[in-house]
């Protein structure tokens, strides 16, 4: 098999147009409305001093995003490399807004204090990072 043959059968793989734009839409709405909700409640649940709270903030992160990153999967029948392109879909609108408001974090956070911008940019990381693990494994 010639390079060019493993390249044409990887492109021929790959989500259609019209699935990839879902994808994106399906990961700006998440993070959107994630960054509505930290807007809104971000302040009671990333708090330095509360380190109990902002553990259990952490420790759900994980289970949701991935149970929400399958939930996708499953709904849109991928599987396989569909998964991986699905799971770098997902997560890239978020990562460019949120190159945005953690870089004005307290522009776009006012109800967060400064101390709290580094807990949040680890808890966006974890999200992301989970995501895209759920993409690369399981079923």
């Amino acid at each position: 098999m010639t390079i060019s043959s493993q390249v044409s059968e990887a492109d021929a793989r790959r989500l259609p147009l019209s699935e990839t734009r879902v994808l994106l839409g399906v990961g700006l709405a998440i993070a959107l409305v994630a960054g509505l909700v930290f807007r809104v409640v971000g302040q009671l649940v990333l708090v330095p001093s509360r380190p109990f709270v902002t553990a259990a903030v952490f420790a759900l992160t994980v289970p949701v995003m991935w149970a929400l990153a399958v939930g996708i999967f499953r709904w849109r029948g991928l599987s396989g490399g569909a998964k991986r392109e699905a799971a770098a879909l997902l997560v890239v609108p978020g990562m460019l807004v949120d190159a945005v408001s953690t870089a004005l974090f307290s522009v776009v956070y006012p109800n967060m204090g400064l101390e709290a911008a580094g807990l949040f940019g680890g808890l966006l990381l974890l999200a992301y990072a989970t995501v895209l693990v759920a993409g690369f494994v399981g079923r």
